[in-house]
């Protein structure tokens, strides 16, 4: 699943507007309605069921795993919702679920490592900033340095945020279930942000404008509907009152039975009807992707891309290296032998002629055969 950009021409504004229009036909999508309604069910069973378990049983463990199972159905279950509907919106044919959900779960991981790595590039921006703040503590010197370091921090940790939260985190969905790999996401995101930062913003302003009406037309038509019907049901079926806080408790009263049978009803209603401005929305980050990406050449930014991770990797395996030399240098110095010391030098011989006699040790010669001094016979 790729994307084809050469052949296709990029649309003024005003087409990008008329074609996000059209993220309203996600609802056409019955698949994808199927598909998100049992991510929806499967959460909240999975979820409810550990979390009710982990109750019982007092069990931390318990529930965070039932957190975590909730979470994960819906990451899955969601992405493979998007590859239905960017498939849609691409014009290929159509999958089945099974197949949606297997693509899912292959390829749904690229989009933790996204997320990741461009949290780790804004953190890194703010270490250095942070750093050079520190710097502006210099007496005298730092007040004048601040007077630029501040507007200049501040534009750019602010485009950072700007580029995160409205292109980076809402696209990097569809770029990974057009089936971009995480570097050719990091690198398509990257250069979506430094050449249509500004027009992708307001497509997505435009974007959520629409969801929003939507949901609340939605909501607005069947909450008219459940209280004309909450009103004759009451009357008909001898429900006594029927308010939110009996629909919620369905306990007591006449009628609890019908009561119960209402809220959960109208639960099943209220979650069919949230489905439809979900579709809405990732049907439209698909279209603003596309758009974005439409004639653009990503070679250039992949290659740049690539070429930087290969110099880290360069240094680093140097730095890995040197560091394994001076470690094998130091082990060597620690277990070589110690030098022996070195021997005493023997004392000099005495000469030939320089003799003493054992008994009075006066000088003699070697052919004396008495000591002069005492008379000791020598020979």
């Amino acid at each position: 699943m790729t994307i084809s950009t050469e052949a296709q021409k990029p649309l003024p504004f005003s087409s990008a507007v008329g074609s996000l229009i059209e993220a309203t036909d996600a609802i056409k999508n019955f698949r994808a309605i199927a598909l998100l309604a049992l991510t929806f069910i499967g959460a909240v069973l999975v979820g409810g069921v550990l979390t009710m378990l982990a109750g019982s049983m007092s069990s931390v463990l318990l529930a965070f795993l039932g957190g975590l199972m909730a979470f994960l159905v819906m990451f899955y279950g969601s992405n493979a919702v998007g590859i239905l509907l960017m498939r849609d919106v691409q014009g290929q044919p159509g999958m089945s679920l099974a197949d949606a959900v297997l693509v899912s779960l292959y390829t749904s991981h690229r989009l933790i490592a996204v997320v990741f790595l461009e949290f780790l590039i804004v953190l890194a921006a703010m270490i250095a900033i942070a750093i050079i703040l520190f710097v502006c503590k210099i007496p005298v010197l730092g007040p004048v340095l601040y007077t630029l370091v501040f507007p200049l921090s501040a534009i750019v940790l602010g485009v950072l945020v700007f580029a995160l939260f409205y292109v980076m985190l809402p696209l990097a969905g569809p770029a990974a279930w057009s089936g971009a790999s995480v570097f050719q996401i990091i690198a398509r995101l990257n250069q979506i942000v430094r050449t249509k930062l500004v027009s992708v913003i307001l497509l997505e302003v435009l974007l959520f404008l629409i969801t929003t009406f939507v949901a609340l037309l939605i909501f607005g038509v069947l909450g008219t509907g459940v209280s004309l019907t909450s009103g004759m049901s009451a009357g008909i079926l001898s429900m006594g009152e029927m308010n939110m806080y009996a629909l919620a408790s369905g306990l007591g009263g006449s009628g609890s039975g019908y009561i119960i049978a209402a809220g959960l009803g109208g639960g099943l209603l209220m979650a069919a009807a949230a489905v439809v401005p979900g579709l809405i929305f990732t049907k439209g980050v698909c279209i603003i992707y596309l758009d974005a990406t439409r004639n653009v050449d990503f070679s250039a930014s992949e290659a740049s891309l690539n070429d930087g991770l290969a110099t880290v990797k360069k240094k680093a395996e140097e730095a890995r290296e040197r560091a394994r030399a001076l470690a094998e240098q130091a082990a060597a110095s620690a277990t070589a032998p110690a030098a022996a010391p070195a021997a005493p030098a023997a004392p000099a011989a005495a000469p030939a002629d320089s003799l003493h006699c054992p008994s009075c040790k006066a000088p003699v010669a070697s052919d004396d055969a008495f000591c002069g001094e005492c008379a000791h016979k020598l020979k």
